[in-house]
């Protein structure tokens, strides 16, 4: 009877042991298979199909949240735990980088400006952009698309086929600014203006349903930088820089390339 008291008792003691050492593993492989990126919103569907095959090559699940540099500049600095940042500028990852927050960020892709239309304006060439009674939207200033908007209607100064007035009109019709280039893409998609300045790759087939281009001259446009990084933060680093890697390799190429990006080495 005494033995196989004693019998029973190791086996419990074995099963405890079993189950503590399940509970405390659990987590660790949990965080071990997930990572979180965030990214700007002119990058949702590129981005949104890289995780998807990442997860597929790797079995590593990538949360993606999307949304305009600046705000999730501001998360980030408030201390919101992320893996991966992918700006639509270098301004605010090299914030970013100066609060220790990231290390060695590498640009991965370029972008350019486009004029997008609604298909029902009748609007055709960008110098009607400052016609009167044209509605414009454009994204805010602390948006990178803002400011790169604002750039470009600079350099459209010494366009000399633009009335010299052309950027004071061009302003004077811009009814909305928006948080991030999504917005700005919508409102244009919806009817509510007749155009907006977006990047070249958010007219997707989707879009181009009901937008049409105008595309801007290589003299007055503005190249977007897009620059990404580890957080100092992040508990997986290892997979964080493993998805890093597979955005600069032939197959993350070609998913830029499919999306209208244009892809830049890590060198």
């Amino acid at each position: 009877m005494m033995i196989k008291l004693k019998n029973n008792s190791i086996c419990c003691l074995f099963m405890l042991i079993l189950v503590v050492t399940a509970i405390f593993n659990f987590p660790v492989k949990a965080a071990e298979s997930k990572i979180r990126v965030m990214a700007a919103a002119s990058l949702t569907e590129m981005f949104t199909e890289l995780a998807e095959e990442y997860e597929v090559k790797s079995g590593v699940e990538v949360e993606c949240n999307f949304a305009g540099s600046q705000a999730l500049y501001s998360q980030l600095i408030m201390g919101v735990g992320a893996d991966v940042f992918a700006s639509a500028n270098i301004k605010y990852m090299d914030q970013l980088k100066d609060s220790k927050l990231v290390e060695d960020p590498k640009i991965f892709a370029e972008n350019k400006l486009i004029a997008a239309v609604n298909k029902e304006s009748g609007i055709d060439k960008f110098s009607e952009l400052a016609l009167e009674k044209v509605k414009l939207v454009i994204a805010d200033e602390s948006v990178p698309v803002g400011s790169y908007t604002i750039q470009m209607l600079n350099k459209e100064k010494n366009n000399s086929q633009l009335d010299k007035d052309f950027k004071e009109k061009f302003m004077n019709n811009v009814v909305s600014k928006e948080v991030d280039v999504k917005s700005v893409v919508n409102k244009v998609y919806l009817g509510e203006v007749d155009a907006g300045i977006v990047y070249q790759t958010d007219i997707t087939p989707k879009t181009a349903e009901k937008l049409k281009v105008i595309e801007i001259e290589d003299n007055y446009n503005v190249t977007a930088s897009y620059p990404i990084a580890v957080l100092n933060s992040s508990h997986n680093k290892k997979e964080a820089l493993n998805f890093i890697e597979y955005i600069y390799s032939d197959a993350g190429g070609k998913i830029l390339d499919k999306y209208g990006f244009t892809k830049v080495g890590s060198d």
